[in-house]
Order: C-alpha cells, then sequence, then structure tokens
C-alpha cells in the first residue's frame, strides 16, 4: 500500500526564516530577503512546503530593515543630547572637546584624552540680562577668567599654571544664553595638541 511521501521542506525557506529573525545583525535581514525569494521560486516550481516560512523570513528582515536605521539613529541622538552641550552648560572640573571653539564642548571623560578642563564658571548676568552680543560677552569673559585664575595661579596658595597650558575663556553664545545658560567658563588647555589625563 502506497502512501503519500509530504513534500519536503524546502532548506532556503528554513534559512529565510533564521536569517530574518536574525536580521538585526543587518546583514542577515539581506540574506532572510534572498533566501526566501528564492524559496518562492523554488517552492512553486516543485510544490515543496515551506511557503509560510519563506514569507515569515522575509517579513522579518523588512521588519529589520526599517527597525534598524531608527534604532541607530535614536541612539546617536541619545548619546548626542546627553554629551554636546554649551561650554556655558558645562561646570568645574569637567572635561571637554571642543566642537565650536567658543560656543559647543562635547562633555568627555577626564580619564581618555580631551582638549580643556573647566577650572572655573560664572554666572555672567540675571535672567533678564539682554544678550550683550558675542565680542562683548568673549571680551567680559576673558577679563573675569584672568581676574579669578589670578588668585588660583597668582595668589599666597597659588599652584603654577604649567608652561604648555594657557587659560581660555568662554561666553554662552546667544542661543545658549536665550536658554538661560548664561556662565562665563574658564577653561585650561594646552597651547598645542591635547591633555593626555586629570
Amino acid at each position: 500500500m502506497n502512501e503519500d511521501v509530504p513534500a519536503k521542506r524546502d532548506g532556503f525557506a528554513v534559512a529565510s526564516l533564521i536569517t530574518g529573525v536574525l536580521g538585526f545583525f543587518g546583514v542577515t535581514a539581506v540574506l532572510g530577503v534572498g533566501f526566501g525569494i528564492a524559496a518562492l521560486v523554488r517552492i512553486n516550481r516543485t510544490g515543496g512546503r515551506g511557503r509560510g516560512l519563506a514569507i515569515g523570513g522575509i517579513a522579518a528582515s523588512a521588519v529589520w530593515a526599517v527597525a534598524l536605521p531608527i534604532a541607530v539613529f535614536l541612539v546617536v541622538a541619545s548619546l548626542l543630547s546627553a554629551s554636546n552641550a554649551p561650554i556655558a552648560a558645562l561646570e568645574i572640573d569637567n572635561c571637554y572637546n571642543k566642537a565650536r571653539p567658543g560656543h559647543d564642548a562635547v562633555r568627555v571623560t577626564c580619564a581618555g584624552e580631551h582638549d580643556g578642563l573647566v577650572l572655573d564658571a560664572f554666572p555672567m548676568a540675571s535672567p533678564n540680562t539682554p544678550y550683550p552680543g558675542e565680542k562683548q560677552a568673549a571680551a567680559a569673559v576673558e577679563r573675569s577668567c584672568q581676574d579669578r585664575l589670578d588668585t588660583l595661579f597668582h595668589g599666597a596658595d597659588a599652584v603654577e599654571l604649567p608652561p604648555e597650558m594657557v587659560v581660555v575663556g568662554y561666553a554662552p553664545d546667544e542661543k545658549a544664553w536665550a536658554e538661560g545658560k548664561r556662565n562665563g567658563t574658564c577653561g585650561m588647555q594646552r597651547r598645542s595638541g591635547r591633555i593626555a589625563g586629570s
């Protein structure tokens, strides 16, 4: 007595589902689509089993193809929003890398290489004070930084500023000022190169 032998499950269909589910690796999503299409073509030709697996693999790959770029964008945006800050928002002992001198900074750990270290930060104006202009704000911060740091580097209990270092004053730009970030910031940086650790 002959019984009907069930059609063989297509190997490409199985591969499509596996690689589609593992599509978060990126390249496997592409493989999932390729295996799925190959499986559907072969199943149509041979009558094999696995159409649902192939379609599932293609669908999973498509979901990953949409989700991965969105996830990468959100992670990058989150990292940037967490680390990028107007120089006027940094606090004493924060280490930074300059993104745009005088305006923006990227807060970084002091253990690695960095461009500067915040030595002092001080409020420049009351909340209702209008923005004085970029040049005026920069000049005011430079003067205040020198006055404030004279005590640190030239007073009775002074420490000596290493000759390869320089103190730089940073004023908030107009956007930071409008957001209420009105601190003048005094940073210590190398005259050339980067600081290797603090």
